[in-house]
């Protein structure tokens, strides 16, 4: 089953926003609703105006690429769900969640409106925009099953 469009996830979030945080976090979740999607909000931005650190070149042209490349073809990802995005600001717990996914929906509305070229992610290099889609809506579904199911 392919992923569910980015643009959709963020409209369900906003009308799942009332269900407990143990219904749309996937199980064993380390990270509160909020600072989940703060962490999702930054990698869909960063997309667009750059993470603040890469993984090695190396990295990024081997073991990055074949990740990316698993997950395009399998439609799903597996990360640790408490890997922050390196360089990023510190993910604050206490913010309310309506700001935190105000600030989802706002990075979803930068990025699907992005023309130019991406910027590279810190594992998988160069995307592309259908590449960059999917790959976030995967991000999001893997941290939040319960919008998937929603």
């Amino acid at each position: 089953m392919p992923p569910i469009d980015l643009a959709r996830l963020a409209e369900r979030l906003h009308h799942n926003l009332g269900r407990p945080e143990r219904e749309l976090l996937a199980p064993g979740s380390s990270w509160n609703l909020s600072q989940t999607l703060q962490h999702c909000a930054q990698t869909v931005r960063y997309s667009v105006t750059g993470y603040p650190a890469l993984k090695p070149a190396l990295f990024r042209a081997t073991a990055g690429a074949l990740a990316k490349r698993v997950f395009l073809l399998r439609g799903t990802m597996k990360h640790s769900l408490a890997a922050e995005i390196g360089g990023a600001p510190s993910l604050d717990p206490a913010l309310p969640v309506t700001e935190a996914a105000t600030g989802l929906t706002d990075a979803v509305t930068l990025f699907t409106s992005h023309t130019a070229e991406h910027a590279p992610h810190p594992a998988y290099g160069r995307c592309t925009h259908d590449e960059f889609a999917r790959l976030h809506s995967m991000h999001l579904a893997e941290h939040l099953p319960g919008l998937v199911d929603a």
